[in-house]
């Protein structure tokens, strides 16, 4: 009987490709083409979307269309892709630049004075087609490591115009652009009891597999097994002159020749980026911070990457008698390969088991990934969605001591959970009910600010993650310090001051600013704490200028710090 493989594809995109007119894109950048991260790279939350584009550690170098086309958006944000540029292509392609330090020509001007017609650092703009057109080699933009960026580079995207599928951007003349003959790298594989009966070499436990080169093959050391098996792999993938470690574009899996299980990162929509943790270990990553890739399906998710065996679920059944090869080939978009060989032999081990020594308290739940699940305990109600995990499990759920606790996070979440948590319990006066909040209580013992929506004494936050919450209370207003410069300076040779502003509890929710009563922009970065004026904006007038800068936080707590200097 003929295998069905199951797997949701983004068509679109692959359908615009064969339709739309040719279109050759140049490097967006003036130097060579060095990724620090590529498409699909499993992150935190979400697959990678784009290649990042290493900038010499530089910010401000020119970035340049690639090919003609208009603009589309302009995206101003203190978070994610910080100053972020779309172009639309005639070919039905969307290119995307972000964390960007600033924006050149038409691009700029309109930007500033959107800055300063809405009065916000965070705008975002979307002109009419046409309207701000870029031929291929215009400069239009500088690098940066605004918004979540970890460091100077660009993250450059691809993208369906008409679908916003994400495209793998080595697919439109990247690939010719980086040298890479540099195999994919593996530096940990693990074997998995999947059915309640399975056996691993004497243990019911997933078990590290050693293993070592062979005429070219990476060989683990044969395992005796019986029940339903499968397999995790943590690698990494490189190029030339690059030490970065990227992800795997494709990864196969063959139970003795038969395809199995695997995925090829070429395409997905932003809606399966949040699948991340369901591909990998989440209990493991989150204890000793490998990414375990896993290559079976607990439960099925729609994610389009994935192309597996119906039948199995990427699974291997140990039937008495019988023994396998499994095969892992792990291919980067250059053709470059690692190909790792496991023997598989059946063997009747019986292993005692012992129920799990979970002492934690609290009520526990037989989750069904499928089910929605509505729970009640004292002062806490919890209600999850179905389909939120991605597994079933024993869930524990206690409410005691002004502390709610969700199990414990070693259990990824797709949807949020809804927590609603009764704090007239918790006696707190009235000044303390207006500055409360719910928090996430950290391993440290530290508080991490949750969102609150508060209907009188019942705090409601919305929540994927697992772990204690509790509540926090934030009387303290925000930190202004360190201004650029002394009170009364001059600065006519100046072309910005600078501040830093601070708030360690519930978090910087606003920064206003004036000069002479004058509304001013100040470009924020959360990373450095750091406040930046432009001298350039025009705002600044000859002689004496007074600033005021005003913060507050998520509770409304508000600082204000005044000063003044002098231009000729």
């Amino acid at each position: 009987m003929k295998k069905s493989f199951t797997g949701i594809f983004v068509f679109s995109a692959l359908v615009a490709f064969g339709q739309a007119p040719a279109l050759e894109f140049a490097n967006p950048l003036n130097i060579p083409i060095n990724a620090s991260g590529n498409f699909g790279e499993l992150r935190g939350t979400h697959f990678h979307a784009g290649l990042d584009i290493k900038t010499q550690q530089r910010i401000g170098l020119p970035v340049y269309a690639p090919a003609d086309g208009y603009v589309s958006r302009i995206k101003v944000s203190t978070w994610g892709y910080g100053k972020a540029l779309y172009i639309d292509h005639p070919n039905g392609m969307t290119t995307v630049y972000g964390h960007l330090s600033a924006y050149e020509g038409a691009i700029a001007q309109r930007v500033f004075d959107t800055h300063y017609k809405q009065r916000v650092f965070e705008i975002e703009i979307f002109p009419k087609r046409n309207e701000i057109p870029v031929k291929k080699g215009d400069i239009i933009a500088y690098t940066g490591n605004t918004g979540g960026s970890g460091g100077p580079h660009l993250h450059y995207e691809f993208r369906d115009t008409k679908s916003q599928a994400i495209v793998n951007p080595l697919s439109w003349g990247m690939k010719d652009m980086l040298t890479d003959t540099e195999a994919p790298t593996v530096t940990a594989l693990y074997a998995y009891p999947i059915s309640q009966e399975a056996v691993i070499n004497k243990t019911i436990a997933p078990v590290a597999l050693p293993y070592k080169m062979i005429n070219g093959i990476l060989t683990a050391d044969p395992i005796t097994a019986s029940g339903q098996i499968s397999f995790g792999i943590d690698m990494y993938d490189t190029a030339n002159n690059n030490s970065n470690r990227n992800g795997v574009y494709k990864v196969e899996t063959f139970v003795n020749g038969k395809p199995s299980f695997s995925y090829q990162f070429d395409t997905f929509a932003f809606s399966e980026s949040g699948f991340v943790n369901a591909v990998v270990d989440y209990g493991r990553s989150k204890r000793t911070k490998e990414k375990v890739q896993k290559m079976f399906l607990e439960k099925p998710f729609p994610l389009s990457v994935l192309k597996v065996d119906a039948s199995t679920k990427g699974i291997l059944d140990v039937k008495p008698g019988m023994s396998y090869t499994y095969k892992i080939v792990a291919s980067d978009y250059h053709g470059n390969q690692t190909t790792i060989e496991i023997p598989v032999t059946y063997a009747d081990d019986f292993v005692a088991r012992v129920e799990s020594m979970d002492v934690s308290e609290g009520d526990k739940y037989d989750i069904l990934s499928t089910k929605e699940f509505i729970m009640e305990k004292d002062f806490a109600t919890l209600t999850i969605p179905a389909n939120t995990f991605y597994q079933d499990f024993k869930f524990n759920f206690n409410a005691k001591d002004k502390v709610v606790t969700l199990h414990k996070d070693v259990v990824a979440g797709f949807k949020n959970m809804t927590l609603t948590v009764d704090v007239s319990h918790f006696g707190l006066t009235d000044a303390e009910l207006e500055k409360g909040y719910l928090a996430q209580r950290n391993p440290n013992g530290s508080k991490s600010y949750v969102k609150t929506h508060k209907k009188g004494k019942l705090w409601t936050i919305y929540t994927k993650k697992l772990g204690e919450y509790t509540y926090g209370i934030d009387h303290t207003p925000p930190k202004i310090y360190q201004p650029s410069f002394k009170e009364g300076d001059w600065l006519s040779n100046a072309k910005e001051i600078s501040f830093l502003v601070q708030d360690t509890e519930s978090g910087v929710n606003t920064i206003e600013g004036t000069i002479n009563g004058k509304w001013m922009l100040l470009d924020y970065d959360y990373k450095t704490k750091k406040i930046v004026h432009l001298f350039s904006d025009g705002v600044v007038s000859s002689g004496r200028n007074d600033v005021v800068i005003k913060v507050t936080d998520s509770m409304g707590n508000e600082a204000s710090f005044s000063t003044h200097f002098f231009r000729k």
